[in-house]
């Protein structure tokens, strides 16, 4: 999960006028088994680029946001044994975004390795992250997250930026602020017959929130927005962004190794 905020920042440089929510929802059965859903929505102007695509622009580069069947069916395999596609489908919202959704089945929960979806980029290799864990005993389900305390680069002191550059970056913000409008990425867990208690950082609404970025209303605060675009950079564990921007409004970041859950 540490390579997902540099994932949407990829995203974001190109200078996309469009948005992009990513979500994946990891739904679990007292059974030990579950599903896992991974939706991608494109605004418009974004989703036209990537069909259009060609000599390698900025169509090419992001053409890995969305699965089609074959990276959908490459995907289960590297979920882990007894991981299927269960159902792969383009869908269309009320607002005009379009896409697909990817329904993957889990036979056997403690089987499961996860690692949230990271679109394959050419040249570059894929991901090196550790995957969640699960274990379910009776109703206690036991989460954990071995890159939640693993540091990103190193211990990196970057440079104090001066006053001038700060000016200017808030400025550069302001104008880029409706390119983020409607941009989300979330990762969370969900049971089947609903969640009686956790120790999770972030619950509500019965689901317990892994991850959850709102960049518009995470640039509302931009002082805190561009200390999260520094954390992307290197130095901090997901643990300690988690501490670091705790109150921050737009941003959850699940920073314990391990949560357990009490299924209904």
């Amino acid at each position: 999960m540490k390579n997902i905020l540099p994932l949407l920042l990829a995203a974001v440089t190109l200078t996309l006028t469009s948005c992009l929510e990513i979500k994946s929802t990891l739904n679990v059965s007292k059974d030990g088994t579950a599903t896992l859903e991974e939706s991608v929505l494109l605004g418009a102007q974004l989703a036209a680029m990537i069909q259009a695509g060609g000599a390698g622009g900025q169509g090419d580069q992001l053409k890995g946001l969305v699965m089609d069947k074959a990276a959908a069916d490459e995907r289960a395999k590297k979920l882990g044994e007894g991981v299927t596609v269960k159902s792969h489908e383009e869908v269309k919202s009320p607002d005009g975004k379009s896409g697909v959704k990817v329904v993957f089945s889990v036979a056997d929960l403690s089987k499961l390795k996860y690692v949230p979806f990271e679109p394959e980029q050419e040249g570059k290799s894929t991901s090196s992250a550790e995957p969640m864990t699960f274990a379910l005993s009776g109703s206690t389900l036991t989460i954990s997250n071995p890159e939640a305390d693993k540091k990103k680069g190193g211990d990196i002191e970057k440079p104090k930026k001066s006053e001038a550059e700060i000016a200017q970056m808030k400025a550069q913000m302001g104008m880029m602020k409706p390119m983020f409008a409607g941009m989300r990425m979330s990762v969370q867990v969900t049971a089947a017959g609903g969640i009686a208690s956790t120790d999770a950082s972030h619950f509500s609404d019965g689901a317990v929130s892994y991850l959850d970025i709102q960049f518009d209303k995470l640039m509302d605060n931009t002082d805190a927005f561009m200390e999260v675009m520094d954390s992307a950079e290197g130095g901090l564990s997901m643990s300690d962004v988690a501490k670091k921007f705790d109150k921050v409004e737009g941003l959850k970041i699940e920073g314990k190794k391990v949560v357990t859950l009490e299924l209904k």
